[in-house]
């Protein structure tokens, strides 16, 4: 693995060191909070040019929504830190009504010029045909797992880099954004059956241009764009100065079959959807890449993931779907037992479906064993940790996932989860809401906020976020559950009581989870009549079920022996 390159400014006895992100007078830490560093990095990068208050908004508190006397809060802080007492040094000047100019001299190292870790930016498609849409999707999240899978570079996940899809972006910003010593950008052109592809390599730390060429392609060769750009990329990031050469190794790929891969890419590009919708689409792709090659190792867990996905959404009944996923899922360990993504959709259908939480947890790890970069491993592998009441191992879990996709949504949803069934309320609040500062559409966010909310008894605002996810992700049979419990608990007997008619009615046309049944009943006090949809539950495999010990909301019948029984049965106790 090549080692991260290393920037250091100075200026007066300090040293900025950028890599460990500390400030070092006269060789001690001096402590900086998170964002003074940042504030501090970009003032000493811009030296003697006037720095306006905006770009300090849009670089040090991107995706937040602060006053601008956060800056000049932070400034002071700094001007203590560094001036302290006296005045005889000054380093930051103030321009009225402007911005603030870092004015000391300021020298610069840099250490080495090798790279840790990338993010490969979805690439610009310039064909305006939209069947072609999956291909510069599919063909950044190939080279992205070919590359993480070498286990010699730490890649973003193809999660962290979607959302600049479509977006004109600046590489450097979005690198210091991911926090990682390099991107890669570029462009792609379908046309008359040929696909051309223009890469470059950038460094994050000065904009530095490492590597950049071109390719032209018969669209059926795919793989060989595929292969040159994930060993130049791979090759550029070795050391300018080294002796020689060396050989960054890429696993082998699943299929030589053209066909089947595109058919592959397509059901990624579906699956990355994270809808029903998406994930029957997902079904129909990955099942056609089957059919061109039955020996697509990658597509039978592709296929795994999207039945486990439609249990674990409430969207299909696990007894019908997980069966399939579980199917799918040996059938590509059977052609390459060293697919971590097969391994990690067995541990889901483990801990989802038969509940051997021992066995899902031993595949989780054998899957992070094979690829530590594979955020989906670390993700469900803390959903089984929980379950287990394990919670602080899960936590670790997820802030490894945080380490390798610093802004994505689905960790902070994680991470909010985690601290709402260790009950610490306050920080699980903290990170749906940061969620939906990012995203006020976010549909999960709210309805996790409003479970908050519920367990803390502030059902006014329970109400109201479960009926804005329900505004923005349609009909689900867990919101009608949890619209019921927070009525029922607010003394809306009566609307409570019209929910589970509607769950009735709407279990008649489609799967309806027992446990949304159980959850009003709980909410009620009707605790006979919980317990016996608890158990209905249990044996239709409600995914909520696998929650059952740690889970808030049950906490009134814990004690109760039937649900002790049931999570006996289930191996919870």
């Amino acid at each position: 693995m090549s080692e991260r390159a290393r920037q250091i400014y100075e200026f007066g006895p300090y040293r900025l060191d950028v890599a460990e992100r500390v400030l070092l007078r006269t060789g001690h830490p001096v402590y900086l909070t998170p964002k003074a560093f940042d504030v501090l990095l970009l003032l000493i990068r811009n030296c003697g040019r006037l720095v306006e208050k905006s770009e300090f908004m849009t670089s040090a508190w991107a995706n937040s929504f602060v006053e601008e006397s956060n800056l000049t809060v932070t400034i002071s802080m700094l001007r203590k830190i560094l001036e302290g007492e006296s005045h005889d040094r000054k380093y930051i000047e103030t321009v009225s009504k402007r911005g603030y100019r870092f004015v000391a001299q300021v020298g610069e190292i840099v250490e080495s010029a090798k790279i840790n870790s990338l993010a490969i930016l979805p690439f610009q498609c310039l064909t305006t045909d939209i069947s072609y849409a999956y291909v510069k999707v599919g063909l950044v999240d190939a080279i992205i797992s070919r590359l993480a899978s070498s286990g010699q570079l730490v890649v973003r996940p193809t999660s962290a880099v979607l959302r600049y899809e479509g977006r004109v972006v600046d590489p450097v910003a979005i690198g210091r954004e991911q926090k990682v010593d390099a991107v890669v950008t570029g462009h792609i052109e379908i046309s008359s059956g040929r696909i051309r592809a223009a890469v470059q390599l950038i460094r994050v730390a000065d904009g530095y241009l490492m590597w950049a060429t071109s390719y032209s392609r018969e669209l059926e060769e795919i793989f060989a764009l595929e292969d040159a750009v994930a060993e130049g990329v791979a090759q550029s990031t070795v050391s300018a100065h080294a002796q020689k050469t060396q050989d960054v190794a890429l696993p082998r790929r699943n299929t030589e079959n053209s066909q089947a891969y595109r058919q592959y890419l397509e059901g990624r590009y579906f699956w990355n959807k994270r809808t029903a919708e998406g994930l029957r689409r997902s079904i129909r792709c990955f099942k056609r890449a089957i059919e061109e090659d039955p020996n697509y190792a990658l597509a039978y867990s592709g296929l795994a993931d999207s039945y486990v996905l439609l249990a674990s959404h409430g969207a299909q009944s696990p007894l019908k779907s997980v069966p399939l996923a579980k199917s799918a899922a040996l059938k590509a360990l059977e052609l390459n037992g060293a697919l971590a993504e097969a391994h990690t959709s067995l541990g889901m259908v483990y801990h989802y479906y038969d509940w051997s939480w021992e066995k899902a947890g031993e595949e989780f790890q054998h899957a992070l064993s094979l690829n530590p970069n594979y955020i989906v491993a670390r993700m469900w592998y803390a959903s089984n940790l929980a379950s287990l009441g394990r919670l602080q191992e899960a936590l670790f879990q997820a802030e490894q996932a945080e380490e390798l996709d610093p802004l994505s949504l689905a960790v902070y949803i994680k991470i909010g989860r985690l601290q709402y069934w260790m009950r610490n309320y306050d920080l699980a609040m903290r990170a749906y809401s940061r969620v939906v500062d990012l995203d006020p559409q976010h549909a999960r966010a709210h309805t996790r906020l409003g479970m908050v909310y519920a367990v803390t008894e502030d059902f006014d605002r329970a109400i109201d976020e479960f009926k804005l996810a329900q505004d923005l992700s349609g009909a689900d049979p867990y919101l009608d559950c949890f619209l019921g419990y927070a009525h029922a608990k607010s003394g809306k007997r009566a609307v409570a009581k019209r929910a589970i008619e509607q769950l009735a009615r709407r279990s008649r046309l489609e799967y309806v989870p027992a446990f949304c049944t159980a959850l009003v009943y709980i909410g009620l006090g009707e605790v006979d009549q919980a317990l016996l949809w608890l158990e209905r539950a249990y044996k239709d495999r409600s995914v909520y079920m696998v929650f059952a010990k740690v889970e808030p909301l049950l906490d009134e019948i814990r004690k109760q022996s039937r649900f002790v029984r049931l999570m006996a049965e289930m191996h919870l106790s």
